[in-house]
């Protein structure tokens, strides 16, 4: 809103892009003495400060009166950092109600947002899902410009969208385009892939419980076609995943209709990422390609080739579902919660193991290629299994393999089922007739309990996976991890308590799965 020439003080809303979420911004407009100008103050960047030249000539340009007096424009709170060109609109409609050339009514009880053309046409701006955010969260409406593909705006109290500023002074706001639940064009499918039987199963247990997964195998044998077609499989987002996923994308700048629509993020980065551009980071703060595949994705492939150092920073998102990106400015909290997908050939040349052509890797080049993901990550990932050639006959049989529909029903109905034995039983171990209780003797709490209690494990069957853990040299989280992968199989066969079966295949997983070293 702004000032009048007595030194009075109006306001405008407007909001600011922190990491992926807006935060409000009060933009305040006075005349001072001084050379007549535009002076923005309140931690601004190079794109705020070049909106006084933007502003100006948009408002000449649709016949409004600029005073040719000092104008200052003041950000509060001006101890965070303001970016964005989306001030414009709101500088310009605090200037126009400072010299009142238009009513508080206009602008009251609404976040502005908006770039200006120099001919003063609205543009959208990067983030209007998280600017929709807050102003449902503030209780106020939006004014902003017409975006292209539409916003969800259910809780707003009102939107209305502006082509240009004369539509201020006017009131002939547009109304906002449904949002679009586009799902994209025609989806791969898993009869595409003939054989590979043993890996459809795997990433069927895999997308049923969202286990990490890594496939190794040499050139050609459909590691990434088998990924590719993952997102198939996978259950849609719910409503709160949906809008989630897609403000992120929006932050970015990406299209996000097809998260809309339900369906799951894919990120494929090339191995070449850097740290910024898989993590996130830059100035302002941009989400990576970890926080993109929120609530969906991240599919490494060829993950040897990756930086040894890169991978590491995939321990914190891999064990808890986000990223903390500490600057000079504060800390940054990005949400990275996914699945992670991995593929990677077994040598530098990719025969290794392979009974129909040579490796010519010497040991130490097996050693240290496969050395690159290291053992902290491997530990993580929940399964990891060996992927061969297809024969040529399965190869010419393309079309009649099984179905991404087929697997899909499986993993929908595993879930279903997991849902209702989670509602079916007791959040509170100590409410069960059995309560796990570790070697010493002593009761357990916590996610290890709950996942004890679900797994519902008999003397025989706690037996025989001690037995084989030991034998696998495996870390508590490799035990606990196996032991998810074996609730996840017993959800798929729709059992009540996991059996020696399933913890025998889900151990399987665990295994080391380096072509040539034995796994599955």
């Amino acid at each position: 809103m702004g000032t009048t020439r007595d030194g009075t003080t109006d306001c405008v809303r407007t909001a600011t892009i922190i990491g992926v979420e807006a935060k409000p911004v009060t933009v305040e407009v006075s005349f001072t003495n001084g050379l007549p100008g535009i002076s923005i103050v309140g931690m601004p960047d190079t794109a705020v400060c070049e909106a006084r030249l933007r502003v100006r000539a948009a408002l000449r340009a649709c016949g409004f009166d600029v005073p040719n007096v000092n104008i200052l424009v003041n950000l509060a709170p001006s101890d965070i950092p303001k970016n964005g060109s989306g001030f414009d609109l709101p500088i310009a409609l605090g200037i126009l109600l400072a010299t009142g050339q238009i009513c508080a009514e206009d602008v009251a009880g609404r976040l502005c947002v908006g770039e200006l053309s120099l001919d003063g046409s609205v543009r959208a701006v990067r983030g209007m899902l998280a600017y929709a955010q807050l102003a449902r969260e503030l209780g106020l409406g939006m004014l902003s410009a017409l975006v292209e593909g539409g916003v969800p705006t259910a809780s707003l109290k009102q939107h209305s969208c502006v082509r240009s500023l004369r539509d201020v002074c006017t009131g002939r706001y547009s109304e906002p385009q449904p949002s679009a639940v586009a799902t994209g064009g025609a989806a791969k499918d898993y009869c595409d892939i003939a054989g590979n039987d043993m890996a459809k199963r795997a990433l069927t247990i895999a997308a049923a419980g969202e286990h990490a997964l890594m496939m190794i195998g040499p050139p050609g044998s459909g590691k990434t076609m088998l990924a590719s077609r993952l997102p198939t499989i996978m259950a849609p987002l719910n409503e709160e995943e949906r809008f989630a996923a897609a403000m992120i994308h929006s932050v970015a700048g990406l299209p996000y209709d097809s998260i809309l629509g339900g369906q799951k993020p894919f990120r494929a980065p090339h191995h070449s990422a850097t740290r910024a551009g898989l993590m996130g980071g830059g100035s302002p703060v941009v989400p990576g390609e970890v926080s993109l595949a929120h609530h969906g994705i991240l599919f490494l492939d060829e993950i040897s080739e990756f930086g040894s150092a890169i991978l590491q920073l995939l321990r914190q998102p891999v064990e808890s579902g986000c990223i903390s990106l500490a600057r000079a400015r504060g800390t940054t909290v990005l949400p990275a919660s996914f699945m992670l997908v991995a593929a990677s050939n077994p040598c530098p040349c990719g025969y290794f193991g392979d009974p129909e052509r040579s490796c010519g890797c010497t040991d130490a080049q097996i050693r240290k290629y496969q050395g690159r993901i290291g053992g902290p990550l491997l530990d993580r990932i929940d399964m990891v299994i060996d992927v061969w050639r297809s024969k040529p006959g399965e190869v010419l049989a393309t079309g009649s393999g099984t179905s991404s529909a087929h697997m899909r029903e499986q993993v929908v109905q595993a879930q279903e089922y997991a849902r209702w034995r989670v509602a079916e039983q007791p959040d509170n171990p100590d409410t069960l007739a059995v309560v796990p209780r570790g070697v010493d003797g002593t009761q357990l709490s916590g996610e290890g309990a709950r996942l004890l209690c679900a797994c519902g494990l008999g003397q025989s069957e706690r037996a025989c996976f001690e037995e084989a853990a030991e034998r696998l040299r495996l870390s508590g989280r490799g035990i606990m991890r196996a032991l998810s992968v074996a609730r996840t199989i017993a959800d798929l066969e729709q059992s009540e308590r996991v059996s020696t079966e399933h913890l025998l295949e889900a151990l399987t997983f665990r295994a080391d799965g380096r072509c040539g070293n034995g796994s599955n």
